[in-house]
């Protein structure tokens, strides 16, 4: 269908399904009884869907930071990160960047000295480190990652907030394309951005997107990799509508946006098929499980949990970047070594979440680089100083004295370092409070 019509037909129909939604009082236009038949119920797979299987995803997902992690297994989580982050300190060289070598090892402190924080919360004690380098890095580091990703999910979370306030709506796009083992990492990103380009600089998404109320999105990329089929990069977008809009608005978009998608791979050579290609699929509301989908795609990619990924229906086990470098360290694999240093190599650069222009700003959302959100430190209050002689120990089991510190405070902290003949320096905190002798000056902190 033509661009102008095609926007005209969406326009008309848009506009009557909003009469038929105001009168009938609800907030998203129904499609026709025949349509939801053929549409199955229940929670979507995390992969990509097949067009004909398209489901509306429910209010079922948990904050992208909580959802199903028990205090054991978010321990488990930051153990295996802060474990990958310091055996990557092993094999990188000179030709990496500093930063990278230095991320969580080296202080920024004068003297070289690391602060232990540990802050409380209606969830319970938070421990962290005060004064170390960080890389910045959402694809690259262990650590930082998912500090970054945690982050990035809190600003999602506060688009779909705002957008529910508004009376708009949601929908989810996903965009592949055909790969196969012996495809480059760095070429399907080529592909992808050259693709992604081309839609959205295209008179038909833009005249489209006006007719339809879409007046913001939110592009993630989504990478795995299989033994088989190598290295899938795709696009997830979180489609921001102002209004209503209902699933038999969007099949038109859905063509137009499959043509489009294929017409800016083939400039790169690449190709994806008509059934796969492109997916968009609409939620139930502005605070549906579409967005939330979004945050849990978000932080798991970007490694905050080194999960195991579960083989599909064809025996075929799919794994992020992050799950690699985990069985590189773990099995010792060769083939993982160089996926993981291709991974490296070539996801530089590369952004986690790409907001359309002017959306933060309506939504209230600061403009934070990866770098900043890196480098921010949880809130509290010191409460040891670790030498700079003793940190170079202590590094290798960083996350360990994290966990004595949130399960005993600052005696299990102390008790900790104690135990490992830890030099350090005790500062007081408000729940302990200082000494009489401390209160009047007459003494430093304690050394131990």
């Amino acid at each position: 269908m033509p661009c102008t019509s095609m926007v005209a037909a969406v326009t008309d129909t848009r506009h009557d399904s909003v009469r038929r939604a105001t009168s009938a009082g609800t907030s998203t236009p129904r499609s026709s009884r025949a349509a939801r038949a053929r549409r199955p119920k229940g929670k979507a797979p995390a992969r990509a869907r097949d067009r004909r299987s398209r489901e509306r995803l429910g209010n079922t997902a948990e904050s992208a930071a909580t959802a199903g992690q028990s205090v054991e297994r978010r321990i488990e989580y930051r153990q295996d990160r802060y474990r990958a982050r310091a055996w990557l300190s092993t094999v990188r060289t000179e030709q990496h960047q500093k930063r990278w070598r230095d991320c969580g090892r080296a202080s920024i402190n004068g003297g070289g000295a690391v602060g232990l924080r540990i802050t409380s919360s209606p969830n319970g004690r938070a421990a962290g480190y005060s004064g170390l380098a960080t890389c910045g890095s959402p694809w690259a580091c262990p650590v930082c990652s998912a500090k970054i990703a945690q982050g990035r999910t809190q600003e999602l979370d506060k688009l779909l907030v705002w957008n529910a306030e508004r009376g708009g709506s949601v929908a989810l796009a996903s965009f592949t394309m055909r790969h196969h083992k012996g495809t480059r990492l760095r070429d399907e990103r080529k592909a992808l951005s050259v693709a992604w380009r081309h839609i959205t600089s295209h008179r038909a998404w833009k005249a489209t997107r006006r007719a339809l109320g879409c007046d913001g999105y939110v592009r993630a990329i989504d990478v795995t990799t299989t033994d088989t089929a190598g290295w899938h990069l795709h696009i997830h977008v979180l489609l921001v509508f102002d209004g209503p809009v209902s699933q038999e608005l969007i099949e038109p978009w859905t063509d137009e946006l499959y043509t489009l998608w294929a017409a800016g791979l083939a400039k790169s050579g690449f190709t994806a098929s008509r059934e796969r290609g492109v997916d968009v699929r609409v939620g139930d509301g502005a605070l549906d499980g579409l967005g939330k989908y979004l945050n849990k795609l978000t932080y798991e990619t970007a490694g905050a949990r080194f999960k195991r990924g579960k083989k599909g229906k064809d025996g075929i086990r799919s794994r992020t970047p992050f799950e690699v470098l985990d069985d590189a360290i773990n099995d010792g694999v060769a083939e993982d070594f160089d996926l993981w240093f291709e991974w490296e190599r070539d996801s530089k650069g590369m952004q986690q979440l790409l907001w359309s222009n002017g959306l933060k700003d309506r939504v209230g959302v600061d403009d934070k680089s990866d770098e900043d959100l890196a480098e921010e430190e949880i809130d509290g209050e010191d409460v040891a100083l670790i030498s700079a002689e003793s940190w170079t120990t202590v590094y290798w089991h960083a996350a360990d004295l994290l966990t004595a510190a949130e399960a005993g405070g600052t005696r299990g902290a102390f008790a900790w370092l104690d135990e490992h003949g830890i030099d350090y320096q005790r500062y007081p905190t408000r729940s302990e409070g200082p000494s009489m002798l401390e209160r009047l000056g007459l003494t430093e902190p304690l050394n131990n």
